[in-house]
């Protein structure tokens, strides 16, 4: 984890891991300034605009990757979120409910395009060079993923998060599929909230 994180945060900086959101709480109303190319603004559902923030996505269920383009871990992450892009997208149930998202803490545009390439990412990746957004998610290692949910009241709350590398598509596949489950028509909804 060390080795992630002095990778991942190359500028030197002080943003060692505090305390992370969890699971049951509000998650924060980042504001995003990166230019999206059409592909993405159609896939996000929000229209041409200089800057939008996280509540102008339309959606049910977020699964937000935080991580670094240069974590080793995040890199070895990478197809297998692209497997799982691909699973949502091609699932009538799914796609269109289920949005996926990156957060590049202290990465810059740069970067960020050439992890993309490299990798192909099929999903939108935000850049965060200054660690605005990542120390509102209260500075997690990377890689760190966010699974929020909208509630009844329309609220955006954290239902489960998972520290470190998924081992497969087909796990975080089940971890959508049992927060779907969740009922969002009640006050609170009844999730497992869970922190992995």
């Amino acid at each position: 984890m060390i080795a992630c994180l002095s990778v991942s945060f190359p500028y030197g900086s002080t943003y060692a891991e505090t305390k992370p959101i969890g699971s049951g709480a509000q998650f924060p109303n980042l504001i995003f300034k990166d230019t999206l190319s059409k592909k993405e603004q159609t896939y996000l559902g929000i229209p041409k605009q200089k800057n939008f923030s996280f509540k102008d996505i339309p959606g049910t269920l977020f699964l937000i990757d935080v991580f670094g383009v240069y974590c080793i871990r995040c890199q070895k992450q990478a197809p297998i979120f692209h497997q799982v892009y691909s699973w949502i997208e091609n699932d009538p149930e799914l796609k269109g409910n289920v949005k996926m998202i990156g957060i590049a803490a202290g990465n810059n545009q740069k970067e960020v395009e050439s992890f993309k390439k490299e990798y192909k990412v099929p999903f939108p990746i935000f850049t965060d060079p200054g660690f605005v957004a990542h120390k509102k998610l209260g500075n997690p290692a990377a890689p760190y993923t966010i699974f929020v949910m909208r509630d009844a009241r329309g609220k955006y709350i954290v239902v489960s998060t998972h520290k470190g590398k998924f081992d497969s598509a087909e796990s975080i596949m089940n971890e959508i599929k049992e927060l779907l489950q969740c009922a969002p028509s009640t006050s609170a909804c009844d999730y497992k909230l869970k922190d992995k």
